[in-house]
């Protein structure tokens, strides 16, 4: 994905079809962030419109020097995820079926698991731990701006890193191992 600055300056000029361009580019990509982050996938729609809402709104803001407009992007939509998350856990209550962390799935089925699959099993981790997982692991984000974004000291971000390591050793089978060699060690 490639925004140019003229399809920006396009959208702070209030040109429809930059903005219908912009969104078009940024939907599959933002779709998959919100995929990610997101413990309740009947809301990535709100979060989206949220996201986007954001930043249209917030455009002007975009500095070229600090990152690229993916890289902003992005740190808008975790943000939005993040914060729905949190609201949504806040006001509402869990349905007590089978305990939250417990392992449901055998050895045998998780090898056959695709990438979806994984995901939806990883977010059974605790969302403290998934969190930082997820900004460490997957999108790359040091400590110091874990802790910024979720507003945590860097120490609390290294300890749930370890403790999501720990969940995983302990929740994954030896066999399947292999997808998260490099995290484990």
């Amino acid at each position: 994905m490639d925004i140019s600055i003229r399809l920006i300056e396009g959208c702070l000029s209030n040109d429809r079809s930059a903005q219908n361009e912009l969104y078009r580019q940024l939907l599959p990509y933002l779709n998959l962030v919100c995929q990610r982050y997101l413990h309740d996938e009947h809301q990535r729609k709100d979060v989206l419109q949220e996201t986007f809402i954001r930043i249209f709104r917030h455009l002007e803001q975009f500095d070229v020097q600090r990152a690229s407009f993916k890289t902003w992007a992005t740190r808008i939509t975790i943000n939005c995820c993040l914060r729905n998350n949190r609201y949504r856990e806040g006001h509402l209550t869990q349905e007590l079926v089978l305990p939250l962390h417990e392992r449901v799935t055998g050895p045998a089925a998780l090898c056959k698991l695709s990438d979806e699959d994984i995901l939806r099993w990883l977010k059974t981790m605790p969302r403290p731990f998934f969190e930082v997982f997820n900004l460490f692991v997957v999108d790359g984000f040091s400590h110091r701006e874990i802790a910024e974004i979720l507003s945590i000291s860097e120490a609390l971000s290294r300890q749930r890193l370890t403790r999501s390591r720990a969940w995983l050793k302990d929740q994954l089978p030896e066999e399947f191992r292999t997808r998260f060699r490099a995290f484990l060690n």
